[in-house]
């Protein structure tokens, strides 16, 4: 849901002689603003939103300034001027919700939406109430761990743990979802519970000692998207939105770290215990192509995917992955992870733009997971449980540029799809 606005809006028009301006055009662009900022959409895309929206109703956004706290929209007609500074607040809105936001977006891009009913559409869109699911989330977490472990080709028995561990987070957040005071906390909480049943398992011997098996069970916590669209806005000068980004991703995983080293503790297993590499036979060459579609699936009841939509999800996870597992096996995980990224912008950007329809948000979001950069990063934040300061900092690196890798891909992928979204602008075009 979006936030209380504290937003005020001067209009000088009792300065200017006359006002042509389309009524409530500020408010809805506003509102279009903080909606796409709850849903964690990066700043240049939203201003690039809002600027077209602007030319569709025959107004010229003389500024528009967003940032993940507080959006700034300044419209002329030529005649009358009217300003509005709103406050907002960044998040992740179902992706169903996001694709019924991108519809009102592209009705409102080609004016077929007076802005009066636009911001009844978005208070209906944002404000839907969703039926409370422990089966949805239980069930779509299990599966979802599953297929993302079995990406990381895990053997028979890790599989098992990453299935039982997903259906206690999947009831962590189904229990957490309409309980917003639990948001804090719910890192450290989540990552405390799934470590200390993990740790206790390798101790009992249940399982054997891989840190690889808590990233399906804790990545809907890993903020993989957040550090990557924080690095993609500062390499597009976002500097202010990118570092507020960044300094959130970390936070975040500085707190998953600190459950999982307060988990360790509690069960009173040595570092060794669970460093040890394991002998057992892992799942074969097939598994990350069928673990794509079991993620897949998980992702559609977690993410509440639209059922039109899924085709081109699944386009997009097919085509990262290949392109990631390509990278990788060509030049290492530097270029698989640019390669991932840069063949993600540009297949999402493509659908956006095909009959398919898919929104280009809704196509990456799941593909991030895939490319699990703050799986990277929360790995090797772990390895300080064990007191390899060294290696930590080698790691740490590696992730850095991990990130820059990804941010490129961003970039480039952008660059080289931009011609077809400018055809299909002129398309539209009257």
């Amino acid at each position: 849901m979006i936030p209380e606005s504290n937003s005020s809006h001067i209009n000088p028009s009792n300065i200017s002689s006359g006002s042509d301006l389309p009524p409530y055009l500020l408010e809805f662009l506003t509102e279009i603003a903080r909606a796409m900022t709850a849903a964690g959409i990066a700043v240049m895309t939203i201003e690039a939103i809002l600027k077209n929206i602007c030319q569709a109703y025959g107004v010229k956004a003389q500024e528009v300034i967003d940032f993940p706290t507080f959006v700034l929209i300044k419209i002329s007609d030529g005649n009358s001027k009217a300003l509005a500074v709103t406050g907002q607040k960044p998040g992740m809105l179902p992706l169903d919700q996001v694709s019924r936001l991108y519809e009102l977006i592209y009705q409102a891009e080609n004016a077929e939406i007076t802005p009066e009913q636009g911001i009844n559409r978005i208070n209906e869109i944002i404000n839907a109430k969703r039926q409370h699911n422990y089966i949805r989330h239980i069930l779509g977490y299990s599966i979802y761990s599953t297929g993302l472990g079995m990406l990381l080709l895990p053997t028979i028995n890790e599989l098992l743990f990453c299935v039982a561990l997903g259906a206690i987070v999947g009831l962590i957040i189904g229990y957490s979802e309409d309980k917003p005071r639990l948001t804090l906390i719910l890192p450290v909480l989540t990552a405390f519970l799934v470590s200390m049943i993990f740790f206790f398992g390798v101790k009992e011997g249940m399982v054997k000692g891989s840190l690889t098996i808590l990233v399906p069970a804790l990545s809907y916590f890993i903020p993989g998207v957040v550090l990557a669209t924080g690095m993609y806005e500062l390499a597009a000068n976002n500097v202010i939105s990118g570092a507020s980004r960044l300094v959130q991703g970390v936070v975040i995983l500085l707190l998953l770290l600190f459950g999982v080293i307060m988990g360790l503790q509690v069960v009173g297993l040595s570092p060794e215990e669970y460093m040890v590499a394991h002998l057992a036979t892992p799942l074969g060459w097939w598994a990350p192509y069928i673990g794509i579609l079991v993620f897949t699936l998980g992702m559609y009841l977690l993410m509440s995917i639209r059922n039109r939509d899924m085709p081109g999800v699944l386009i997009v996870l097919s085509a990262t992955f290949l392109s990631l597992q390509a990278g990788n096996y060509l030049l290492g995980g530097l270029f698989g992870a640019f390669l991932g990224s840069a063949t993600m912008t540009m297949v999402g950007t493509f659908l956006e733009r095909s009959k398919l329809k898919t929104p280009y948000y809704v196509s990456i979001i799941p593909a991030f997971w895939i490319l699990v950069p703050g799986s990277l990063g929360f790995i090797s934040l772990a390895t300080l449980a064990g007191q390899n300061y060294s290696t930590s900092i080698t790691n740490l690196i590696m992730v850095v540029l991990t990130f820059v890798a990804i941010s490129m891909g961003l970039l480039i992928g952008a660059v080289i799809a931009d011609p077809l979204k400018l055809q299909e602008s002129f398309k539209s075009r009257p």
